[in-house]
């Protein structure tokens, strides 16, 4: 990024996308996706959230749902913390800084939570987490329910390897943990190129 050259990149999750406008040399472009603006973190920060992300617990109620109609009704319970941004995409209400690999600041939620809702693709369902040290503190949760590391493979079908745990308390489910610059395939905030490191977590029954 040029010396004397700041700005600040606001996420503003919504029902519909807004727009980007990259301020260069007072030059103005505009994409459909984000909004460049210089405005303090605090006036969008939504004062009445408590938290950033789901819990552990929470994640591995969620793998019992296998259609939106029950995330959506577990979600709603969990306003105003997280906010149903499009069909199938959820994320927390909070907005903080994270900076990505060139150094810009971006504000956006410190998490989401995606399903799949195409009819002709597995059932998938990710929390992903923008900050390295919040999805320790929820690796850390799930190490205290007794998740302990399996194995590691490239089990759910994307590039990056994925760590499976399982816990003697939840019979039956995994827990599949991962870092990646692609958390989901041009989809809501992910729908542009990622430049920041994004921690996915996905709770599953095991096959039988």
């Amino acid at each position: 990024m040029r010396r004397g050259t700041g700005y600040i990149v606001i996420f503003v999750v919504g029902a519909a996308y807004l727009s980007i406008c990259e301020c260069v040399d007072g030059k103005r472009e505009k994409s459909p996706e984000i909004e460049i603006v210089h405005e303090d973190v605090s006036q969008i920060n939504a004062a009445t959230a408590t938290r950033d992300a789901l819990t552990a617990t929470e994640l591995i109620e969620l793998a019992d749902c296998s259609s939106l109609q029950c995330v959506q009704l577990y979600m709603k319970d969990r306003s105003p913390d997280f906010v149903h941004a499009s069909k199938g995409e959820f994320a927390a209400q909070h907005r903080s800084v994270v900076t990505d690999t060139a150094g810009n600041e971006l504000v956006m939620p410190l998490s989401t939570f995606y399903i799949d809702i195409n009819p002709q693709a597995s059932w998938r369902a990710a929390h992903t987490i923008h900050k390295k040290e919040l999805g320790d503190k929820l690796l850390e949760e799930f190490k205290q329910l007794g998740f302990q590391l399996v194995d590691s493979d490239y089990y759910l079908g994307i590039r990056n390897k994925q760590y499976r745990y399982a816990s003697s308390a939840y019979p039956g489910k995994s827990l599949y943990v991962t870092s990646t610059y692609e958390p989901w395939y041009r989809k809501g905030l992910y729908n542009t190129k990622v430049t920041w490191p994004c921690f996915v977590f996905e709770v599953y029954r095991d096959k039988q």
